[in-house]
Protein backbone atom coordinates (compact mmCIF):
# COMPACT_ATOMS: atom_id res chain seq x y z
CA UNK A 1 0.00 0.00 0.00
CA UNK A 2 1.10 3.57 -0.70
CA UNK A 3 1.61 6.73 1.35
CA UNK A 4 -0.47 9.48 -0.22
CA UNK A 5 -0.51 13.25 0.25
CA UNK A 6 -3.57 15.20 -0.90
CA UNK A 7 -3.92 18.97 -0.67
CA UNK A 8 -7.14 20.93 -0.24
CA UNK A 9 -9.11 18.41 1.82
CA UNK A 10 -11.24 20.64 4.05
CA UNK A 11 -14.67 20.42 2.34
CA UNK A 12 -16.69 17.20 2.65
CA UNK A 13 -18.08 17.64 -0.88
CA UNK A 14 -14.78 18.63 -2.45
CA UNK A 15 -12.50 16.51 -4.59
CA UNK A 16 -9.78 16.53 -1.92
CA UNK A 17 -11.71 15.02 0.97
CA UNK A 18 -13.57 12.57 -1.25
CA UNK A 19 -10.25 11.46 -2.71
CA UNK A 20 -8.75 11.07 0.75
CA UNK A 21 -11.62 8.76 1.67
CA UNK A 22 -11.26 6.78 -1.55
CA UNK A 23 -7.54 6.13 -0.97
CA UNK A 24 -8.04 5.31 2.71
CA UNK A 25 -10.91 2.92 1.96
CA UNK A 26 -8.61 1.14 -0.51
CA UNK A 27 -6.06 0.55 2.25
CA UNK A 28 -3.58 3.37 1.64
CA UNK A 29 -2.09 5.68 4.27
CA UNK A 30 -3.45 9.17 3.63
CA UNK A 31 -2.13 12.55 4.70
CA UNK A 32 -4.88 15.08 4.03
CA UNK A 33 -3.67 18.67 4.21
CA UNK A 34 -5.58 21.91 4.64
CA UNK A 35 -5.46 25.37 6.14
CA UNK A 36 -6.85 25.03 9.63
CA UNK A 37 -6.48 21.41 10.70
CA UNK A 38 -9.63 21.72 12.81
CA UNK A 39 -11.60 21.70 9.57
CA UNK A 40 -10.56 18.09 9.10
CA UNK A 41 -12.22 16.76 12.24
CA UNK A 42 -15.15 15.25 10.36
CA UNK A 43 -12.67 13.40 8.12
CA UNK A 44 -10.83 12.06 11.16
CA UNK A 45 -14.12 11.01 12.74
CA UNK A 46 -15.01 9.13 9.54
CA UNK A 47 -11.59 7.44 9.47
CA UNK A 48 -11.98 6.28 13.07
CA UNK A 49 -15.41 4.81 12.34
CA UNK A 50 -14.11 3.04 9.24
CA UNK A 51 -10.87 1.87 10.83
CA UNK A 52 -8.68 3.39 8.11
CA UNK A 53 -5.38 5.30 8.18
CA UNK A 54 -5.94 9.05 7.71
CA UNK A 55 -3.87 11.91 9.10
CA UNK A 56 -4.81 15.59 8.88
CA UNK A 57 -1.98 18.12 8.65
CA UNK A 58 -2.03 21.92 8.82
CA UNK A 59 -0.69 23.23 5.54
CA UNK A 60 -0.60 26.49 3.59
CA UNK A 61 0.29 25.61 0.00
CA UNK A 62 1.21 29.23 -0.73
CA UNK A 63 3.98 29.17 1.90
CA UNK A 64 7.19 27.46 0.69
CA UNK A 65 8.25 26.77 4.28
CA UNK A 66 4.92 25.10 5.03
CA UNK A 67 5.29 22.96 1.90
CA UNK A 68 8.67 21.66 2.99
CA UNK A 69 7.63 21.22 6.60
CA UNK A 70 4.60 19.12 5.70
CA UNK A 71 6.63 16.90 3.37
CA UNK A 72 9.24 16.44 6.10
CA UNK A 73 6.52 15.52 8.60
CA UNK A 74 5.07 12.90 6.27
CA UNK A 75 8.51 11.39 5.68
CA UNK A 76 9.18 11.40 9.43
CA UNK A 77 5.96 9.48 10.09
CA UNK A 78 5.92 7.12 7.10
CA UNK A 79 9.45 6.99 5.75
CA UNK A 80 8.31 7.53 2.17
CA UNK A 81 5.85 9.39 -0.02
CA UNK A 82 4.44 7.55 -3.01
CA UNK A 83 1.66 9.78 -4.32
CA UNK A 84 1.17 13.54 -4.39
CA UNK A 85 -2.25 14.85 -5.41
CA UNK A 86 -2.08 18.59 -6.12
CA UNK A 87 -5.76 19.28 -5.62
CA UNK A 88 -6.03 22.65 -3.88
CA UNK A 89 -7.58 25.43 -5.94
CA UNK A 90 -9.76 28.52 -5.94
CA UNK A 91 -12.32 30.01 -8.28
CA UNK A 92 -12.05 33.14 -10.39
CA UNK A 93 -14.84 34.93 -12.22
CA UNK A 94 -15.06 38.21 -14.08
CA UNK A 95 -13.97 39.87 -17.29
CA UNK A 96 -10.18 40.26 -17.28
CA UNK A 97 -10.30 44.05 -17.51
CA UNK A 98 -12.33 44.25 -14.30
CA UNK A 99 -10.43 41.79 -12.10
CA UNK A 100 -8.53 43.19 -9.14
CA UNK A 101 -4.75 42.80 -9.42
CA UNK A 102 -4.55 41.08 -6.02
CA UNK A 103 -7.17 38.52 -7.06
CA UNK A 104 -5.32 37.69 -10.28
CA UNK A 105 -2.11 37.06 -8.39
CA UNK A 106 -3.84 35.10 -5.63
CA UNK A 107 -5.49 32.83 -8.21
CA UNK A 108 -2.22 32.09 -9.98
CA UNK A 109 -0.38 31.59 -6.68
CA UNK A 110 -3.00 29.18 -5.34
CA UNK A 111 -3.83 27.27 -8.50
CA UNK A 112 -0.43 27.13 -10.18
CA UNK A 113 2.62 28.32 -8.26
CA UNK A 114 1.67 26.40 -5.11
CA UNK A 115 1.63 23.16 -7.10
CA UNK A 116 4.98 24.03 -8.68
CA UNK A 117 6.58 24.59 -5.29
CA UNK A 118 5.06 21.56 -3.57
CA UNK A 119 5.98 19.28 -6.46
CA UNK A 120 9.57 20.54 -6.29
CA UNK A 121 9.55 19.76 -2.56
CA UNK A 122 8.39 16.18 -3.17
CA UNK A 123 10.43 15.23 -6.23
CA UNK A 124 13.81 14.68 -4.49
CA UNK A 125 12.33 11.96 -2.27
CA UNK A 126 10.50 10.28 -5.14
CA UNK A 127 13.67 10.39 -7.19
CA UNK A 128 15.59 8.69 -4.38
CA UNK A 129 12.86 6.06 -4.17
CA UNK A 130 13.01 5.62 -7.95
CA UNK A 131 9.23 5.77 -8.00
CA UNK A 132 6.17 7.89 -7.34
CA UNK A 133 3.07 9.43 -8.83
CA UNK A 134 2.44 13.18 -9.13
CA UNK A 135 -1.12 14.15 -10.01
CA UNK A 136 -2.47 17.60 -10.82
CA UNK A 137 -6.19 18.28 -10.61
CA UNK A 138 -6.64 20.67 -13.51
CA UNK A 139 -9.93 21.13 -15.38
CA UNK A 140 -11.47 21.20 -18.81
CA UNK A 141 -10.83 24.92 -18.26
CA UNK A 142 -7.24 23.92 -19.02
CA UNK A 143 -8.38 22.59 -22.40
CA UNK A 144 -10.66 25.39 -23.61
CA UNK A 145 -11.13 29.00 -22.64
CA UNK A 146 -14.32 30.04 -20.84
CA UNK A 147 -15.78 33.56 -21.00
CA UNK A 148 -15.48 35.34 -17.68
CA UNK A 149 -12.93 32.84 -16.36
CA UNK A 150 -9.78 33.99 -18.14
CA UNK A 151 -7.47 33.87 -15.12
CA UNK A 152 -8.87 30.57 -13.84
CA UNK A 153 -8.33 29.09 -17.31
CA UNK A 154 -4.82 30.53 -17.43
CA UNK A 155 -3.97 28.77 -14.16
CA UNK A 156 -5.29 25.44 -15.43
CA UNK A 157 -3.65 25.74 -18.87
CA UNK A 158 -0.40 26.43 -17.01
CA UNK A 159 -0.79 23.25 -14.95
CA UNK A 160 -1.44 21.22 -18.09
CA UNK A 161 1.75 22.50 -19.69
CA UNK A 162 3.73 21.97 -16.52
CA UNK A 163 2.55 18.38 -16.13
CA UNK A 164 3.22 17.37 -19.72
CA UNK A 165 6.72 18.84 -19.62
CA UNK A 166 7.50 17.38 -16.20
CA UNK A 167 6.53 13.91 -17.40
CA UNK A 168 9.44 13.96 -19.86
CA UNK A 169 11.89 14.92 -17.12
CA UNK A 170 11.06 12.38 -14.43
CA UNK A 171 9.98 9.20 -16.20
CA UNK A 172 13.51 7.78 -16.06
CA UNK A 173 13.28 7.93 -12.24
CA UNK A 174 10.11 5.84 -12.16
CA UNK A 175 7.92 8.90 -11.49
CA UNK A 176 4.65 9.10 -13.40
CA UNK A 177 2.77 12.37 -13.93
CA UNK A 178 -0.94 12.74 -14.66
CA UNK A 179 -3.55 15.46 -14.93
CA UNK A 180 -7.16 14.97 -13.87
CA UNK A 181 -9.45 17.16 -15.99
CA UNK A 182 -12.99 17.43 -14.59
CA UNK A 183 -15.74 19.36 -16.35
CA UNK A 184 -18.91 20.13 -14.39
CA UNK A 185 -19.15 18.62 -10.90
CA UNK A 186 -21.30 19.64 -7.96
CA UNK A 187 -18.59 20.34 -5.37
CA UNK A 188 -19.77 23.75 -4.19
CA UNK A 189 -16.31 25.20 -4.91
CA UNK A 190 -17.36 28.03 -7.18
CA UNK A 191 -19.47 29.75 -4.56
CA UNK A 192 -17.44 28.53 -1.59
CA UNK A 193 -14.24 30.58 -1.61
CA UNK A 194 -15.80 34.01 -1.26
CA UNK A 195 -18.41 36.30 -2.73
CA UNK A 196 -17.46 36.35 -6.42
CA UNK A 197 -18.27 40.06 -6.66
CA UNK A 198 -15.16 40.74 -4.58
CA UNK A 199 -13.03 39.47 -7.46
CA UNK A 200 -13.78 42.36 -9.80
CA UNK A 201 -14.58 46.05 -10.03
CA UNK A 202 -18.16 47.19 -10.63
CA UNK A 203 -19.59 50.23 -12.35
CA UNK A 204 -18.18 49.20 -15.74
CA UNK A 205 -19.59 48.11 -19.07
CA UNK A 206 -18.98 44.54 -17.96
CA UNK A 207 -21.38 44.56 -14.97
CA UNK A 208 -24.15 42.62 -16.68
CA UNK A 209 -21.65 40.23 -18.25
CA UNK A 210 -20.01 39.47 -14.90
CA UNK A 211 -23.35 38.94 -13.16
CA UNK A 212 -24.46 36.51 -15.85
CA UNK A 213 -21.17 34.60 -15.77
CA UNK A 214 -21.45 34.07 -12.01
CA UNK A 215 -25.10 33.01 -12.30
CA UNK A 216 -24.53 30.56 -15.15
CA UNK A 217 -21.48 29.01 -13.45
CA UNK A 218 -23.40 28.50 -10.21
CA UNK A 219 -26.31 26.92 -12.07
CA UNK A 220 -23.97 24.65 -14.02
CA UNK A 221 -22.22 23.48 -10.87
CA UNK A 222 -25.47 22.65 -9.08
CA UNK A 223 -26.50 20.57 -12.10
CA UNK A 224 -23.07 18.94 -12.33
CA UNK A 225 -22.02 15.33 -11.96
CA UNK A 226 -21.23 13.52 -8.70
CA UNK A 227 -17.73 14.55 -7.51
CA UNK A 228 -17.19 11.01 -6.24
CA UNK A 229 -16.44 10.13 -9.88
CA UNK A 230 -13.42 12.42 -9.76
CA UNK A 231 -12.16 10.84 -6.53
CA UNK A 232 -12.43 7.40 -8.09
CA UNK A 233 -10.58 8.58 -11.20
CA UNK A 234 -7.76 10.05 -9.11
CA UNK A 235 -7.43 6.76 -7.22
CA UNK A 236 -7.29 4.84 -10.50
CA UNK A 237 -4.75 7.23 -12.02
CA UNK A 238 -2.48 6.85 -8.98
CA UNK A 239 -2.65 3.08 -8.71
CA UNK A 240 -3.05 1.71 -12.23
CA UNK A 241 -0.33 -0.46 -13.71
CA UNK A 242 -0.87 1.38 -16.99
CA UNK A 243 -0.51 5.09 -16.13
CA UNK A 244 -1.29 7.80 -18.64
CA UNK A 245 -0.86 11.56 -18.77
CA UNK A 246 -4.46 12.77 -19.03
CA UNK A 247 -7.68 11.58 -17.40
CA UNK A 248 -11.16 12.96 -18.05
CA UNK A 249 -13.60 11.79 -15.35
CA UNK A 250 -17.34 11.51 -15.82
CA UNK A 251 -19.44 12.06 -18.93
CA UNK A 252 -19.15 15.76 -19.69
CA UNK A 253 -15.36 16.07 -19.85
CA UNK A 254 -14.83 13.62 -22.74
CA UNK A 255 -17.76 15.22 -24.54
CA UNK A 256 -16.31 18.71 -24.15
CA UNK A 257 -12.90 17.52 -25.32
CA UNK A 258 -14.36 15.88 -28.42
CA UNK A 259 -16.62 18.82 -29.24
CA UNK A 260 -13.77 21.32 -28.95
CA UNK A 261 -11.54 19.23 -31.20
CA UNK A 262 -14.25 18.99 -33.85
CA UNK A 263 -15.12 22.70 -33.96
CA UNK A 264 -13.36 25.67 -35.49
CA UNK A 265 -12.47 28.54 -33.17
CA UNK A 266 -15.37 30.57 -34.49
CA UNK A 267 -17.84 27.70 -34.17
CA UNK A 268 -16.70 26.96 -30.64
CA UNK A 269 -16.93 30.58 -29.53
CA UNK A 270 -20.50 30.85 -30.78
CA UNK A 271 -21.46 27.51 -29.21
CA UNK A 272 -20.01 28.33 -25.78
CA UNK A 273 -21.61 31.76 -25.64
CA UNK A 274 -24.97 30.27 -26.61
CA UNK A 275 -24.69 27.54 -23.97
CA UNK A 276 -23.90 30.10 -21.28
CA UNK A 277 -26.72 32.42 -22.32
CA UNK A 278 -24.25 35.05 -23.50
CA UNK A 279 -24.77 34.93 -27.25
CA UNK A 280 -25.89 38.57 -27.33
CA UNK A 281 -22.50 39.59 -25.91
CA UNK A 282 -20.90 38.78 -29.29
CA UNK A 283 -22.87 41.61 -30.89
CA UNK A 284 -21.01 44.92 -31.40
CA UNK A 285 -21.36 47.36 -28.52
CA UNK A 286 -23.25 50.57 -29.15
Amino acid sequence: MSTVMITGCSRPTGFGQLTAKAFAAAGHTVFATMRGAERGQSLLDWAEREGVDVHVLEHDVNDPTSNRDVVAEILKRSGRLDVLVNNVGMSSFGALETLHDAHIRETMETNFFSAVDLTRAVLPEMRKQRGGRVLFVTSMAGVTGIPGESVYCASKFALEGLAESLAFEVERFGIQVSTIRPAFFNTGMSMHNTDASSFYATGTEYDDFNDRVVASTSEGEVAGEDPQLVAETILEAATTSQPKLRWEPGVAAPEVKAARAAASDEEWRAYVMEELGLADWLKPAA
